[in-house]
């Protein structure tokens, strides 16, 4: 029976759970995390917002997080060294400054990753910076936090995840019949206009509820039938309970409502007409799709509108660094909005950019990115190639290889055997191993579930015979390890010698699962006596990369252009050089195009393109660029010839018609799964051929419409590359 992966334990650790910006940002981070698949654990002081995780099934525990006094944080210290020795979890989250720094030297003492949210910016002296510890990984809720990291504490910006503050888009979204009861159960009649505050009533979130009473009479006097609402307690309830008395007595009916904290906050922002705050309660009320004025205790923006857009979210909607008018203008700004009346802006902005969905994701990453930090770290998948090179293909094949990866399973843990330690060729967060330290690479793969050799041509000696017997003799060291192996979308071959051939059938017959990318691969292993029922045709895993091409460069030519990739090959000589540019001019000239080379491995095909842009009569150029940038090229083309096998796959994947010139049987192989016939071959270059496949697919009009049926199908191959490692991880093979 197929062994269930363990769910790993995070431990959410808050000062409080009581109404606040930050609390609500923690409920529904356990909430999304509990739906994708972990095991969440809460510790707080308590507070309003407890009741809700239980219902959903997320345990609390109790802890005096929330004060300052040192007998207070000493008990809070004891109770969570106790939570941890019972729960063991896998990552430890802290929100806000006292739980982490509780938790620092424990997680650190049982050899736990710590991550922290920083939620705002905090005061700054010489011994709160000694005593603040923010974990290995912060996740900062706007960029303003995480240059105030960076700029205080010395954090590199590698370590810091820049999140938003996530709204269940679901739970907060227009309901007007929602809005209307609750309007009934305060007593306020359809024709009023509510005006809705959401804020904590303590020292350091009530400066914006302050200006708001402050100005209370001056909206009262332009706002006919209005009626204020504000939401929330805390240390100075009271104090604005009484202003509200006073100020309503003055006009002589209770027009200012406090109704205390409450967790129905959707039926409220569905009960108003304009919201006034900021962060989280101002995301909550856009959702619902109410208009929003953003105004708090850090200052003054306005409407939140396309013009005030880009520094609300500079700051988390928080307003910081933009003061309060000298002049009042809040009245003015709510009769704008009630006279406007749509807060459609505001819904499609949190749809766009604040779903709780990504808040999920952001923490996810930054869960990773900690446990791989771990000395102790365990790995799901260990994979192979020919990473960290500056080949923009292989670059593009290990980043969607991973996000595939990630996608099925959101927790899986990666190391990447890559030529350096110091950088990724992907965007997501792996740990990185040496490939040719022998010390790292046994390291990696005794820790590590499944060995994944994703994709290109690995196994071949034609470039090298050493790179086969490398790969070979890592798939048998994974063995011995008691490492499960995989070939994911790989193409097999040449194998030019018997001992070659030898050799790797003696090592692929112990290999779990095999995914291959080309039917000459597939009949290759059949050579070799390899059982069919566990080798699986699939496609290459860049074909669920690019749907579209991606978007154009101003440095690309203006006119359409003919898209070259080059490679040196030994059997390349001048001859090849001369008709090849004697073509590329004839074409450039009977079609009104530009040629722009494209080098895919700068050290190795930068040469070769500037030798036949050389010889060229026609103007052309050599793009350079890092590797979005040389798909940007391709996928922009009107048409690509190339040498280079992934700049022939982007090119289909994006709709772009390629003809391929055939240096090795992997390119032929591909234009065969594509079922076109556009090749030629490299030795013996065919000018008559060539000039006839530019002229069928430069002049057919159905041609790229062909190409995107082509790549879609592969697309849908390659997708059961991700899907076989899932069920060898999982036990399932």
């Amino acid at each position: 029976m197929a062994q269930t992966p363990r769910k790993h334990k995070v431990l959410i650790a808050s000062m409080s759970l009581d109404l606040g910006g930050a609390e609500t940002h923690i409920v529904e981070l356990c909430l999304k995390l509990q739906s994708r698949g972990l095991e969440v654990v809460a510790v707080s002081s308590g507070g309003i917002f407890v009741e809700r995780l239980q219902r959903a099934g997320i345990r609390h525990i109790e802890a005096p997080l929330h004060s300052r006094s040192p007998s207070s944080m000493l008990q809070a210290r004891k109770i969570l060294a106790e939570i941890l020795r019972k729960e063991q979890p896998d990552i430890v989250h802290a929100h806000a400054r006292i739980p982490a720094f509780l938790l620092s030297s424990l997680c650190k003492k049982q050899g736990i990753a710590l991550v922290t949210t920083v939620h705002g910016s905090y005061a700054v002296s010489l011994p709160l910076r000694l005593l603040t510890r923010w974990g290995c990984k912060c996740l900062a809720v706007s960029d303003d936090i995480c240059s105030y990291l960076m700029e205080n504490y010395d954090i590199p910006r590698r370590d810091i995840f820049v999140t938003v503050n996530g709204i269940d888009t679901g739970l907060f979204s227009p309901d007007p019949a929602q809005g209307e009861a609750l309007r009934r159960e305060l007593s306020i009649a359809p024709e009023e206009k509510v005006l809705l505050s959401v804020s904590r009533l303590d020292p350091d979130a009530d400066g914006g509820v302050a200006r708001l009473m402050e100005q209370a009479p001056l909206l009262r006097q332009a706002i006919d039938r209005l009626r204020i609402v504000i939401v929330g307690g805390g240390e100075h309830f009271e104090h604005f309970r009484e202003l509200a008395e006073r100020l309503n007595r003055q006009a002589g009916e209770p027009y200012i409502l406090l109704t205390g904290p409450r967790s129905d906050i959707a039926r409220f922002c569905n009960a108003c007409d304009v919201f006034f705050g900021v962060s989280r309660a101002a995301l909550e009320a856009a959702s619902c799709a109410r208009p929003v004025v953003l105004a708090g205790t850090a200052g003054y923006l306005g409407p939140l509108d396309e013009s005030t857009l880009a520094a609300a979210r500079e700051t988390n909607l928080t307003c910081r660094g933009h003061d309060w008018p000298q002049q009042p203008c809040l009245a003015q700004d709510v009769t704008h909005l009630l006279e406007k009346g749509d807060g459609s802006f505001g819904r499609e902005m949190v749809l766009r950019e604040y779903s709780a969905e990504r808040m999920a994701d952001d923490a996810l990453r930054c869960y990773r990115a900690a446990l791989l930090c771990q000395k102790s770290a365990r790995y799901d998948f260990l994979l192979s190639g020919y990473y960290g090179y500056g080949n923009a293909g292989d670059e593009l094949l290990l980043s969607t290889i991973v996000e595939n990866l990630l996608g099925r399973m959101p927790e899986a843990s990666i190391c990447v055997l890559n030529h350096s330690t110091t950088s990724a060729s992907c965007r997501q967060e792996v740990a990185l191993a040496r490939r040719f330290s022998l010390p790292q690479v046994l390291g990696a793969l005794r820790r590590s579930e499944v060995l994944i050799f994703g994709g290109g041509s690995l196994l071949q000696d034609v470039t090298s015979s050493k790179s086969l017997f490398y790969y070979l003799a890592l798939l048998h060291t994974a063995r011995l390890c008691g490492c499960k192996t995989m070939l994911y979308g790989n193409g097999i071959g040449p194998l030019r010698t018997a001992f070659s051939r030898r050799v790797t059938a003696r090592v692929l017959r112990h290999v779990d699962v095999i995914t291959l990318r080309d039917p000459d691969s597939m009949r290759l292993l059949h050579e070799l006596g390899i059982p069919d029922e566990r080798v699986t045709l699939t496609a290459d895993e860049v074909f669920t990369a690019l749907h579209q091409p991606l978007p154009r460069l101003d440095c690309l030519p203006q006119r359409p252009y003919l898209a070259v990739s080059l490679r040196s090959w030994p059997k390349n000589d001048a001859r090849f050089e001369a008709k090849l540019a004697d073509i590329l001019d004839k074409t450039a000239d009977k079609y009104r195009l530009d040629v722009l080379f494209v080098p895919f491995q700068k050290k190795s095909d930068t040469a070769i393109c500037r030798d036949v842009s050389r010889r060229m009569k026609h103007p052309s150029g050599i793009f350079e660029g890092d590797s979005a940038q040389v798909l940007s090229a391709v996928t922009n083309a009107r048409a690509v010839v190339g040498m280079r096998l992934h700049a022939l796959i982007f090119a289909t994947a994006a709709g772009v018609p390629s003809i391929g010139i055939v240096y090795d049987q992997k390119v032929s192989a591909f234009y065969e799964m594509l079922e076109e016939r556009h090749t030629v071959d490299c030795e013996q270059l065919d000018e008559a051929l060539l000039e006839g496949h530019l002229d069928a697919i430069l002049q057919d009009d159905g041609a790229a419409r062909r190409t995107v049926q082509a790549a879609a199908a592969l697309k849908q191959s390659a997708l059961q590359n991700a899907a076989a490692a899932q069920a060898l991880l999982e036990g399932e093979v």
